[in-house]
Order: structure tokens, then sequence, then C-alpha cells
């Protein structure tokens, strides 16, 4: 009786690692082809107005955000679509102008958006679609 609970608990130890590796290697791919898109985030120093460019690996390292934004509804193809709005996002970076690790305003939040989330979505619903496979596998196997 123990020995099918110890398998029961290593093939859900294992599909979680499985788990987290598949949305590691889509989080990578992601940041990979926002990169090979060529996009740029505008940024601007709240403390000495310096405006400067970031890669989206820089842009993707600073963890603090703050945001403003307003969620549009709109009907796209049969499906109504929240989609927020940014007003104002910004991030704490080191300022290249005056050296002081500030809050600097991202100018394009809403065009980088349009780039990233089609990108992102069909990275992270591809690997939602193999962990789906995954579990059909495993119920047809351990039922």
């Amino acid at each position: 009786m123990y020995a099918w609970l110890a398998v029961a608990l290593l093939a859900v130890l294992a599909c979680v690692i499985v788990m987290v590796g598949l949305f590691v290697a889509a989080w990578r791919r992601t940041l990979a082809q926002v990169e090979a898109s060529g996009l740029r985030y505008r940024m601007r120093c709240e403390t000495c107005g310096y405006e400067f460019d970031l890669s989206p690996r820089e842009f993707a390292r600073s963890k603090f955000r703050r945001s403003r934004s307003t969620t549009r509804t709109r009907v796209k193809g049969v499906a109504l679509v929240n989609e927020p709005h940014y007003h104002y996002v910004a991030k704490r970076f080191d300022c290249p102008a005056c050296g002081e690790r500030t809050w600097c305003e991202n100018l394009n939040a809403n065009e980088a958006r349009d780039v990233v989330n089609p990108i992102a979505l069909r990275n992270f619903g591809a690997a939602l679609a193999v962990l789906v496979v995954i579990g059909f596998v495993l119920r047809v196997v351990l039922a």
C-alpha cells in the first residue's frame, strides 16, 4: 500500500518539476523573441528627466513596479477582451545620467504591451497545452 502512495507522490513531484521547467523555458523563449523583435523600452528618470532606452532583458530585471491603468473591453472576433491601457508605468533603475537608483517612467508601455502579449500568449499557451496532454496521459496511465 505504501509503495503505491510513494509512486503517486513521485509522479506528482515529477509533474511539478516538468511544469516549472516548461514555464521557465516559455519565459526564456518569450524574452528571446521579444529581444529579436527589436523592442526597446523608452524610460525617463523621474529625478533628473533624462531619457534612455533599455533592452527587454534589462527591463525584466527590475522587480519593483508601479502603474496606473484603466481596462478597456472591446470585441475581438466573437469574444469580449479586457485590455489594460496604461496611463503611467514606472520601475526602479539606476539612471545613467544622475547615477541614482530611482523610479523611471516607461514612456512606451502600451506599445510594448502590444508587442509582448502575442508572443507571450503563444509561448505560454504552448506550455499549457503540453501540460494538459501530460495530465491526460497520467490520468489514463494511473486510472
